[in-house]
């Protein structure tokens, strides 16, 4: 980890609700704590700016959104979050940053200053999604305090496939991504576990008839 550690942390929860353009209603639980001194229970790293780099992850910028993976303190478009030593991301006023995932449940990043027109898309593999700006994105902290610093956690109804991130003025600067691997099955995937069931109960239904028949 590239952010200094301190000594205190504490937690908030703040379960928000939140839908845009006809996405399907789901509930979005956001928790945070004050540094990022670990990681979140089961997750894991899987985008830093500095090489990390998750199977199955990939990030990409919207074309002329200035500075994408910015060097602590190389830019004077943006602000590190608190305490950062390497490369973070920093989305300038109307670009974009896509992350593309293999289903998660719940995703984490290390956020910087925090402004009440930085936004995150949630878009489901059902092809619905939510999105949280500013005080919902923040949980109650925006307004560009650079002295503030947050690992926010967002927790998930349903599987999600990627995340946008994206700011209509000044940057959005946030870190260290992990994410926890989404645990419950895609409706194809159900219908393959049922099919499969129905053809383990055949089979087992069929060699009890055949030892029945050997035993009569």
């Amino acid at each position: 980890m590239k952010i200094a550690l301190k000594a205190a942390a504490f937690a908030a929860v703040a379960a928000l609700a939140a839908t845009a353009g006809g996405s399907a209603q789901a509930a979005v639980n956001v928790t945070f704590t004050s540094t990022d001194a670990g990681l979140p229970a089961g997750q894991q790293m899987v985008w830093d700016f500095d090489g990390v780099e998750g199977a199955g992850y990939g990030v990409s910028f919207t074309a002329g959104s200035g500075p994408r993976a910015v060097a602590a303190g190389s830019s004077s478009d943006a602000a590190p979050p608190p305490g950062a030593t390497g490369f973070y991301a920093a989305v300038l006023g109307g670009g974009e940053m896509l992350l593309t995932t293999p289903g998660i449940a719940a995703l984490s990043f290390f956020m910087g200053s925090p402004d009440n027109y930085n936004s995150i898309r949630f878009n489901y593999s059902d092809g619905s999604f939510d999105t949280l700006t500013g005080i919902e994105l923040a949980a109650g902290a925006f307004n560009g305090d650079q002295s503030i610093g947050r690992r926010m956690t967002y927790q998930f109804e349903k599987s999600v496939t990627s995340v946008l991130f994206s700011s209509s003025q000044n940057s959005f600067e946030f870190d260290n991504i992990a994410t926890l691997s989404s645990a419950v099955p895609e409706p194809a995937t159900w219908a393959m576990l049922i099919a499969g069931f129905g053809l383990a109960g055949s089979a087992i239904r069929s060699r009890r008839q055949k030892a029945a028949l050997a035993l009569a």
